[in-house]
């Protein structure tokens, strides 16, 4: 009972956080702001390059839209949560949790249920607003699924590298090399790009891919990226409570 209180007021402290923190404000209500005005910048886009350039961007409206909603939207809750970890880790708050049988490790797979939850939202709500070269509703939840476990793993892994905040922002632009991969990826024929597979975000936007051509090979590419994300999270989590206890 005393680890569920100490996990609830991890919890209780976090949401107090990061309603105080402009940042995280920020980021909030860009993300508000910038799902409706997607779709309209990408048509606009669109138009521009074949009035200018007799380029036609359409067939990679799935690239560009994946990029968005697989590779983007869903690291979010886990920049918000990455800092908040962080932070935790600076004064030494996670450190209280380790006076009781486990809870800090049931503090940490509590998170990442929450972000889990909340980038595989974000993912799918962001795929409908956005509705261009969509997937069928049921491979959209798929890889949904298969993007969200990128939130907790961005958030293991900015919190255990980093030190301070300062050192955040720059891992952050270190990390987002990672969504270049899956782009490149695009361009290399199969079997190739299947070695980026080793980036469990891949996963997903291939899953988004299968699906909007109407290939029937999605669902092998979500679980695909669920274990291999499922791994990938066990690590960091180590990793991250290692980094708590010094």
């Amino acid at each position: 009972m005393s680890s569920i209180t100490a996990v609830r007021g991890m919890l209780n402290a976090d949401a107090l956080r990061m309603f105080r923190d402009r940042f995280l404000v920020g980021i909030t209500v860009y993300i508000l702001f910038v799902l409706p005005v997607m779709r309209g910048m990408i048509q606009w886009v669109t138009a521009e390059v074949a009035s200018h350039w007799a380029f036609d961007l359409t067939p990679y409206h799935p690239l560009i839209v994946s990029t968005l909603v697989v590779q983007s939207f869903p690291l979010l809750p886990g920049l918000i949560f990455g800092l908040l970890l962080l932070e935790s880790r600076e004064n030494e708050t996670v450190k209280a949790l380790l006076v009781s049988p486990n809870p800090l490790s049931s503090y940490i797979w509590v998170t990442c249920v929450v972000m889990f939850v909340s980038a595989a939202l974000l993912t799918v709500i962001s795929g409908a607003i956005i509705a261009l070269a969509l997937p069928p509703w049921p491979a959209l939840i798929g890889v949904g699924l298969a993007a969200a476990p990128a939130s907790p793993m961005y958030a293991l892994l900015l919190a255990t590298v980093a030190n301070n905040k300062v050192q955040a922002f720059a891992y952050m632009k270190l990390f987002g090399i990672g969504a270049w991969f899956v782009i490149v990826a695009w361009f290399l024929p199969e079997p190739w790009q299947w070695l980026v597979a080793i980036y469990p975000p891949y996963c997903a936007s291939k899953a988004y891919w299968v699906a909007e051509a109407g290939g029937s090979g999605w669902l092998l590419w979500v679980l695909a990226g669920l274990v291999s994300s499922a791994v990938w999270v066990v690590v960091l989590q180590r990793l991250f409570l290692n980094a708590a206890r010094k």
